[in-house]
């Protein structure tokens, strides 16, 4: 949940930085000051070799205490070798994650390709990280329900994703990915209070609370880099109450979209449930930014699968690369509609899909009874 304005002031000066001095503040015992805008930017004029003055702009941390345990690697290093160990191990949880939903290099490959994976990794940010939590959390909820619970107690590094995962999970009556991954949640959180003391967690809700008034109050010139319904309804009319309605009803509709698909009987292809789910969480949280968005890259590989084993549908294949690319689109313009249009489609597809499925099912013939 690293905010950043991108307005670099110094040769070097992406996000990564943050993540450093963060992980080194943590390592010298003060990691309740990662929350310290100013120290931070002290740290990060530091690991750079700049005063303090040549950052021209706000790089933050925003992430939970227990998000320490994973920069702190990378911080015992040079700030070039910290990066590229960074990369590398952002690469590897990807490759782990992605054998829940399509084994072997090319998925790899075609993930690592998208737009915004370049663009995740050039910043040096955790999207890859993300990407991989919600493929296993997704990928193995019913194969291996403990597995997934874990990576879904980890996700609470991201915890404006976990909107949707808890109603699927209760209203499907998956109660043990429920528990295991709250009891995962609450280990992470309990582990970072033992390591860095207790003071990190309420420098942390603090540093929540400003989330609105920094990045979603104002039209500021960051605001087209998140990805929500919300921002563009903010930086477009600039009044946050008509952004909340809005915001708010498109969430409803597709919180109502993707419950239907999860709870309708008997259930659909896990493929459709998978990349609802995704696109989903994405869509109803108002803070996504575009490095967060290498997982919509695991929703549309879910519906791969699905078309590479049921035969793709009309149109599929062009939607889907199109929504995979939309993210260039990101970067590019700066507009926050993107990110919410290339979720959509893929959740449009999700439900289309499942129907598909229904309809197929519908016309089978039933299998006949042999005589004894």
């Amino acid at each position: 949940m690293l905010g950043s304005r991108l307005v670099y002031g110094g040769p070097g000066w992406i996000d990564f930085v943050a993540f450093q001095a963060a992980g080194r503040l943590a390592l010298a015992g003060d990691a309740a000051a990662a929350y310290d805008d100013e120290r931070l930017r002290q740290v990060q004029a530091e690991i750079l070799t700049l005063p303090e003055e040549a950052l021209g702009g706000y790089l933050g941390w925003l992430n939970p205490p227990h998000f320490f345990f994973v920069v702190i690697p990378s911080a015992l290093l040079s700030y070039a070798h910290g990066w590229t160990l960074w990369i590398l191990l952002s690469v590897v949880a990807l490759a782990l994650g992605l054998r829940a939903v399509m084994p072997g290099a090319p998925a790899l490959v075609a993930v690592l390709a998208l737009p915004a994976t370049l663009f995740c990794l050039g910043v040096g940010q955790n999207g890859l990280l993300v990407a991989a939590l919600f493929a296993a959390a997704v990928g193995l909820l019913d194969r291996r329900p403990v597995v997934a619970g874990i990576a879904l107690g980890l996700l609470t590094i991201k915890p404006q994703f976990g909107l949707l995962f808890p109603l699927v999970l209760a209203l499907t009556g998956r109660w043990r990915v429920f528990a295991v991954a709250c009891v995962t949640a609450v280990l992470a959180a309990g582990t970072s209070a033992l390591a860095f003391g207790p003071e990190p967690w309420p420098a942390f809700v603090a540093q929540l609370g400003s989330i609105t008034g920094r990045y979603l109050a104002n039209a500021t010139p960051v605001l087209p880099k998140i990805q929500s319904v919300h921002a563009f309804l903010v930086h477009m009319t600039g009044s946050p109450g008509l952004a909340v309605i809005g915001h708010g009803a498109v969430a409803l509709a597709v919180a109502a979209v993707v419950l239907r698909i999860w709870l309708r009987r008997p259930e659909g292809p896990e493929e459709a449930r998978a990349a609802a789910l995704i696109a989903g969480a994405f869509l109803v949280t108002p803070y996504v930014w575009t490095y967060d968005m290498p997982a919509l890259g695991v929703a549309a590989l879910f519906l791969v699968r699905a078309g590479l084993r049921d035969g793709f549908l009309s149109g599929e294949r062009a939607l889907l690369l199109v929504a995979v690319l939309l993210p260039a689109v990101i970067v590019a313009n700066d507009v926050s509609l993107h990110g919410p249009a290339a979720c959509l489609v893929v959740l449009g597809l999700a439900w289309r899909r499942d129907r598909a499925w229904r309809r197929a099912a519908a016309f089978s013939p039933a299998p006949s009874a042999t005589a004894s």
